[in-house]
């Protein structure tokens, strides 16, 4: 009984002694953010947003920081801010480049210690970049009324902080709905074409990546093929954004970069025939039943593992990718 109190105090004390360190790093983190992204600019302004999307990505506080996958989605009422329900993973380098520039961000931050916890929340002000052309988000968020809603509403983003790591974000639950908006109306396609360009246009390699990076044509090749052979197995169903199979953290392969963040776990459901998974919310069969099948996909999946790990080597952007504990194991 000693030990273990000794074990438990000794576990207090270095959180608490982190604190401190986490508090500074939310500083550096804010002021990072508004210096890259400041508020002002028109909601409709591309140009801006893409300059802001260049900051983010070398913005070393933050990136530096970020676990693989990162967390993103929107909080939930009355769960604090808790990253494992209704939550998306993403490469890191993919949030910060797509998503995090879709906002500006003001510099009335504040910086919260919840009792009881060794978390530190930094709660920055934003403005969403609600009218620039469809193209230029990194999906149809109108595809769900609610979701366009959330992001053109919400008036902070919550950024998580444990010692030293930022696992995740989350918009904040609280909506302005006097905010401007614009409409947006649904035809159903996730992917388009647009003057020769695949749109969203963001959602590509070419967007991503720097100009010369060697590995951009192999990885954007890897993933069209990983893709095609996805979708003639159904796995599309489930690994898109309206999530019809009720994943509670969802990876995303209709899109090339967003698919960067399910390039390892994909080997391992495909290892262990656990995709599609049993008591799907689809009535998909689980698993894939023609062995010979699994086996040109765990080739294909391994093809745009390696891509996707050279790619963001390169970059200096490919970080260790973090093991989430195995519910049944807890």
């Amino acid at each position: 009984m000693k030990r273990s109190y000794t074990i438990a105090l000794v576990a207090l004390t270095a959180a608490c002694a982190a604190r401190p360190a986490d508090h500074e790093l939310a500083t550096s983190i804010a002021k990072g953010l508004v210096a890259a992204c400041p508020a002002g600019s028109s909601p409709a302004d591309e140009s801006a947003r893409n300059d802001c999307a260049g900051k983010l990505t070398e913005l070393a506080v933050l990136r530096d920081a970020m676990r693989e996958p990162f967390i993103w989605g929107g909080q939930t009422a009355g769960a604090g801010y808790r990253l494992d329900t209704s939550t998306n993973k993403f490469n890191a380098r993919v949030w910060r480049r797509m998503y995090l520039s879709t906002f500006m961000f003001g510099s009335d931050y504040t910086i919260e210690q919840p009792p009881g916890t060794d978390t530190t929340v930094l709660h920055i002000p934003v403005t969403f970049r609600g009218a620039m052309p469809a193209g230029a988000y990194p999906y149809p968020f109108w595809h769900s009324a609610k979701k366009w809603d959330a992001y053109n509403y919400s008036t902070t983003v919550h950024f998580i902080i444990q010692n030293g790591v930022v696992p995740g974000a989350l918009r904040s639950v609280d909506q302005d709905t006097t905010r401007p908006k614009v409409a947006h109306g649904w035809d159903g396609l996730w992917q388009w074409e647009q003057d020769g360009v695949q749109m969203p246009y963001v959602s590509i390699y070419e967007y991503l990546l720097s100009k010369g990076n060697p590995y951009a044509d192999t990885l954007n090749d890897s993933y069209r093929a990983l893709e095609a052979r996805m979708r003639q197995n159904n796995c599309q169903a489930c690994h898109a954004p309206d999530n019809q199979g009720n994943s509670a953290q969802l990876e995303f392969f209709v899109y090339p970069n967003q698919a960067l963040a399910g390039r390892h776990d994909i080997i391992t459901q495909l290892t262990k025939n656990e995709m599609p998974p049993k008591n799907n919310a689809l009535g998909l069969t689980a698993g894939i039943a023609d062995s010979a099948e699994r086996e040109l996909l765990l080739h294909l999946a391994r093809d745009f593992e390696s891509a996707g790990d050279k790619a963001l080597g390169w970059e200096g952007d490919n970080k260790t990718q973090f093991q989430f504990p195995d519910p049944s194991a807890m």
